[in-house]
């Protein structure tokens, strides 16, 4: 039995919504992180 191009599309919205919390969530936790300095301290110049 074959899916339709509906569920197909209904999966790939799925996935991408999925990818697209990921990658917000990532690039959240990096920008929060230590590694990087705000743009706004330049003190040790």
């Amino acid at each position: 039995m074959q899916p339709s191009n509906e569920t197909y599309i209904l999966y790939g919205a799925f996935f991408v919504f999925v990818f697209l919390v990921l990658l917000f969530n990532v690039a959240k936790r990096l920008g929060s992180s230590k590694n990087f300095p705000k743009p706004g301290n330049k003190k040790d110049e």
